[in-house]
């Protein structure tokens, strides 16, 4: 199959089944995958994988966190989202123009299951109850920067062949489990994760039709 791709590359700067997660946007992208072979996301952790962790916490504390880190700031790839497909099954060549305009995401994203919580009250996103601050993987809070790029792009679609027109990236990821104590009872748990977006791109694609 004969492929063709343009990149234009924008750099920007214990838990049951039936339990919940508060996600962050990056877990709608329609995929995203581990550099690394055999590491998760904190959505796709089972029973199993919650009790590891668990057992890796210490004891109880009169105050504050117990944590463990599971996935440390590992790199990811991920697919966003699919613009455009247009395929071109005549005889003559299809001319398209394309206006593209998108708003910069915020860099950090978070997650959490169980009693853990996200403050999403103002512009900066954190773990309630100072958990960032205990998170060995650690990462900066980071205010959400609006930026909006336009590009216009002029595209040939050829006979007999396909376009796709697709936002690609990376980012890396670190998650894993806490507990918190006060007065050596426990208050809250459950998983944590952290998003950290490195780089965003348009794909454009054209391929022969089979």
């Amino acid at each position: 199959m004969k492929k063709i791709m343009f990149l234009w590359v924008f750099l920007f700067g214990i838990i049951a089944f039936s339990e919940t997660i508060s996600a962050g946007e990056y877990l709608t992208y329609e995929s995203i995958e581990f550099e690394k072979r055999n590491l998760k996301l904190l959505q796709d952790f089972n029973a199993y994988d919650y009790d590891m962790l668990n057992r890796k916490l210490d004891g109880r504390r009169f105050w504050g966190w117990r944590t463990v880190t599971n996935v440390d700031n590992e790199e990811v790839r991920f697919k966003r989202d699919t613009l455009y497909i247009i395929e071109n099954e005549g005889t003559s060549a299809i001319r398209k123009k394309y206006y593209f305009r998108t708003t910069s995401q915020e860099s950090i994203q978070l997650s959490a299951t169980g009693s853990i919580a996200i403050d999403t009250s103002g512009d900066v996103r954190s773990f309630k109850s100072g958990l960032e601050g205990e998170i060995s993987a650690g990462y900066h809070v980071e205010t959400k920067s609006t930026l909006e790029e336009s590009v216009e792009i002029n595209i040939e679609v050829d006979p007999r062949t396909r376009l796709l027109v697709e936002v690609y990236g990376k980012g890396k990821i670190s998650n894993g489990v806490g507990r918190q104590y006060r007065f050596f009872r426990q208050v809250k748990s459950g998983g944590w994760e952290v998003f950290t977006l490195t780089s965003e791109y348009y794909s454009i694609v054209k391929e022969t039709l089979e």
